[in-house]
């Protein structure tokens, strides 16, 4: 998800053009409806996404649970969701994903989680820290469903053991690998993301 000051900068450009397109069609006597409606639909939308208010923190005490829904998934352990009293971006408890610059298995770990999680979908999330991004790290669970652990489970995702040494992901994991599930289908960086955000720094 870009910053906020991205996403500032972004809607300057978007108005600037519009007034730009404004004054071409004054000097032509006419107008490009298409082009001006475009442009118009993009800065609603990205007003709306700007001014959106965020969970207080005080909503993100570690041990909570909160009834959310899914609003948009960016790759394979990171999504958006709509609580009653906010929004919240939540980096998923206790797994890591191949990166979307792992060709093919970002992109497929992500589409893997946009299918347990689509648009709208009920979820809770248990809140358990937050990270050194802002973002609010919880597990999701879908009904009594834990996203993360079935990710795991599929091959999509591994088991974060610096931060998760639950048994019942590790074998999980195990399974998957035995399986040759996802990641676990042929050898490669793709089943450590870790070192490869190392390796290649943003």
């Amino acid at each position: 998800m870009p910053p906020a000051s991205v996403k500032a900068d972004l809607l300057q450009r978007l108005l600037s053009a519009l007034r730009v397109e404004l004054r071409r069609a004054r000097r032509r006597g006419s107008r490009s409806p298409w082009a001006l409606a475009g442009l118009a639909v993009a800065i609603i939308a990205l007003s709306a996404i700007l001014h959106e208010p965020r969970l207080p923190a005080a909503a993100l005490a570690q041990g909570m649970d909160l009834l959310c829904t899914v609003q948009a998934v960016y790759d394979g352990d990171t999504l958006r969701a709509r609580c009653p009293d906010g929004t919240v971006t939540v980096r998923m408890f206790g797994i890591d994903a191949p990166e979307m610059k792992q060709e093919p298995w970002g992109a497929q770990s992500r589409d893997a989680l946009r299918a347990l999680l689509p648009q709208r979908a009920e979820i809770t999330l248990r809140v358990r820290d937050q990270d050194r991004y802002g973002r609010t790290v919880a597990q999701v669970l879908v009904g009594e469903r834990d996203a993360g652990l079935e990710l795991v489970r599929q091959g999509r995702a591994v088991v974060y053991t610096q931060y998760n040494d639950s048994i019942t992901y590790r074998q999980a994991e195990t399974e998957a690998r035995q399986a040759r599930r996802g990641i676990w289908e042929q050898a490669g960086g793709q089943q450590d993301p870790a070192t490869w955000r190392r390796l290649n720094p943003r």
